[in-house]
């Protein structure tokens, strides 16, 4: 059976059962074998309808989503010192409970190198397609990374209906700190 991440902090609702360790993924490859399994990874700071719809896409490319949120280590070293709003917990719920989402873990690397874990996942988890948005940094080195792993690499333009504003985390903060808060 594969386990729960438990936390004092983190009481588990309807969305606990979809979270993992990183330790399982190759357990959770299992349960989905034989179908389609999409991968995707971010901060995922301030959910927001930006991160749904990048959800949405990429589950719409397989029959099973699998999504890695970053650590608050990880996302302070690529993001700055005030990141991430959210900690690490509370991301990892918000992402585990949407309907796209069919299993998350969090991504413990915190290595100087931010790429450096991502062939273990991918060997780990073995995806049938790795996604992520076109704005994500460094794709030629995760290109590189999905080639020797033999998965192939989706990249998703961002696409928002017209009634939405272009968002992002770092926009709804920045709007927040030119409004006092």
């Amino acid at each position: 059976m594969i386990g729960r991440v438990q936390s004092a902090s983190a009481p588990g609702g309807p969305w606990s059962a979809r979270i993992f360790r990183m330790a399982e993924l190759a357990q959770l490859r299992r349960r989905y074998a034989g179908e389609r399994l999409v991968y995707c990874s971010g901060s995922f700071d301030l959910t927001h309808a930006g991160h749904v719809l990048f959800l949405e896409d990429c589950r719409a490319l397989g029959k099973r989503l699998v999504v890695g949120v970053g650590c608050d280590a990880a996302v302070r070293r690529l993001k700055g010192s005030g990141r991430p709003v959210l900690n690490e917990h509370l991301r990892l719920a918000m992402i585990a409970s949407l309907r796209a989402v069919d299993g998350c873990f969090l991504d413990t690397n915190v290595s100087a190198e931010p790429l450096e874990g991502l062939a273990g996942i991918l060997g780990a988890l073995r995806p049938d397609l790795y996604a992520m948005n076109a704005d994500a940094y460094d794709i030629a080195a995760r290109r590189e990374i999905a080639t020797r792993a033999g998965v192939p690499l989706a990249v998703l333009e961002r696409a928002c209906p017209p009634e939405f504003e272009a968002i992002s985390s770092s926009g709804i903060i920045a709007r927040l700190g030119a409004r006092g808060g």
